[in-house]
């Protein structure tokens, strides 16, 4: 495909998404307007001097305005610890679009969003400071800041909380802000409570795949008379879960920490944190857990017959009770992969990112370009869950989002999210 082409499809999709975006719902909108920040910071790599483009950029900038306000309507009480964690990630990614727009002021705004209420909110409320859980202590719940409901230290919180605070660390280092180690502190703290659990094969957090990879669980459990890790609920359970968003965001921010791990030596030999930590052993363990994700995903989430992206095929992420919760996770996971760099995960996603790309805008709705929620065929659906079934050992027969009950608003933008971030990762990688 030439460069003018994938440029108008990209514009295309952007349309439609400004027609739905305005919707509400707290973690989603954050979610989906995180997707299109993405992909417009791509297409300005891509076209930075394209007037097309920069109206694209323009017309975000008056959503930014939008967005704060409507993020400040909301008592921070009554959202979930997760919620707080998109909403970081966008904020981040608002400040960098805005300094481009030379909107100073409002990209402040935004870095406070992600600093002072959406990190400290979850620090504060989320994370487990005691020593006493077992078998791994510390992580974070994913309850409501007025404590009403505990929650459960499922995958999807706790990587938000190290993604989060590891970008807003690399951010204030550039900025020299002296207030930056609370934040390295906590993405150390995060790396540790998964790398505990990754450490610990007989509970399959971390689970390999026959293909010889391995992919991350929704949530590590772990059964015996004393554990803290039991829960099947908030949302239902079920063995072998897992959700693409969750491996996207991990090999994320693993590869973000990695880039930081002469800083983390530093920090940690001058607060005298660990004596036996060794730099170049932390470097080794993450690039491992890095290989064998990338190799998972390859082989587990996109097809062997057609290269394109699907969801595992589980009720608990397809079905009637969450499934409009996990239907954005194909296009979280296409954001990161997108922007990883290919050597270090050992394997180039372009072909499955091409491939997914080419099918999302070959199904959508042409008449208002609006991205369905499937965009594979029947056939391929059925080979695909025998694939997956083979890789991961379980799977559930399921093929069809089960969203009929979904606001139909809230359906539009995030499906368009999803093109939007498969486009985005396209841009990035062609």
């Amino acid at each position: 495909m030439s460069g003018a082409a994938l440029k108008s499809r990209c514009i295309a999709v952007f349309d439609r998404f400004e027609e739905v975006w305005e919707f509400n719902d707290f973690w989603k909108r954050g979610n989906t307007f995180d997707a299109c920040l993405n992909f417009v910071s791509a297409l300005q790599q891509r076209w930075p001097n394209d007037d097309s483009v920069r109206a694209v950029a323009k017309k975000v900038d008056g959503m930014l305005v939008k967005n704060l306000q409507y993020f400040k309507t909301f008592d921070p009480g009554d959202m979930w610890a997760d919620d707080f964690g998109w909403w970081g990630l966008m904020g981040l990614n608002a400040r960098k679009h805005l300094l481009k727009s030379c909107n100073e002021a409002l990209a402040a705004k935004y870095l406070e969003l992600s600093k002072d209420l959406c990190w400290k909110q979850q620090k504060d409320h989320a994370y487990d400071a005691s020593n006493s859980a077992k078998p791994v202590p510390h992580g974070c719940s994913n309850g409501d800041a007025k404590g009403r409901d505990k929650g459960v230290k499922n995958t999807v919180t706790n990587v938000l909380v190290f993604l989060l605070s590891v970008k807003i660390y690399r951010l204030l280092l550039s900025t020299h802000d002296a207030d930056k180690d609370k934040y390295l502190d906590m993405a150390y703290r995060q790396w540790q409570w998964f790398d505990g659990w990754f450490r610990l094969p007989q509970y399959e957090y971390l689970k390999n795949t026959s293909s010889g990879g391995a992919l991350v669980n929704e949530r590590p459990t772990a059964f015996f008379d004393g554990s803290d890790y039991t829960s099947t609920t908030h949302p239902t359970w079920e063995k072998g879960w897992l959700w693409t968003g969750d491996q996207g965001m991990l090999l994320a921010a693993l590869t973000e920490m990695s880039s930081i791990k002469d800083n983390l030596a530093a920090w940690i030999t001058q607060n005298k944190i660990d004596p036996n930590f060794n730099a170049d052993a932390f470097a080794a363990s993450i690039n491992k857990y890095i290989s064998l994700i990338g190799r998972g995903i390859s082989t587990t989430l996109f097809s062997e017959k057609d290269n394109i992206v699907r969801e595992a095929p589980f009720k608990a992420n397809m079905g009637p009770e969450f499934g409009n919760d996990y239907l954005p996770g194909r296009g979280i996971m296409l954001r990161y992969l997108g922007a990883l760099d290919k050597k270090k995960t050992g394997i180039d996603f372009t072909k499955y990112i091409e491939a997914t790309a080419e099918a999302i805008w070959m199904t959508r709705d042409v008449k208002e370009n609006q991205v369905r929620a499937e965009f594979t065929s029947p056939e391929n659906d059925t080979l695909f869950i025998d694939q997956f079934r083979r890789n991961w050992g379980m799977a559930d027969e399921i093929t069809k989002w089960q969203i009929e009950n979904m606001n139909q608003q809230q359906k539009f933008a995030v499906c368009q999210s999803i093109g939007l971030d498969a486009l985005g990762a396209l841009v990035r990688a062609s």
